[in-house]
């Protein structure tokens, strides 16, 4: 089984947030406080989003 691949963008960084996009998944926004932090924060929301396991994505951050 093929590990889903979202692509996620820095929408905004302001006041020690950041704001994210998910492309491949529209509705979704995501806030983290640390960059290093983006690929968990957006798997862990994916996951709850799409009712599955946060491991179970592949994030690719651009900037």
């Amino acid at each position: 089984m093929e590990i889903p691949k979202l692509t996620t963008r820095i929408k905004s960084a302001m006041d020690g947030w950041f704001a994210l996009e998910v492309l491949e998944l529209p509705d979704l926004v995501v806030h983290t406080r640390s960059f290093e932090d983006i690929r968990e924060t957006d798997r862990a929301a994916a996951g709850a989003l799409m009712g599955q396991p946060p491991g179970e994505f592949d994030v690719d951050v651009e900037l």
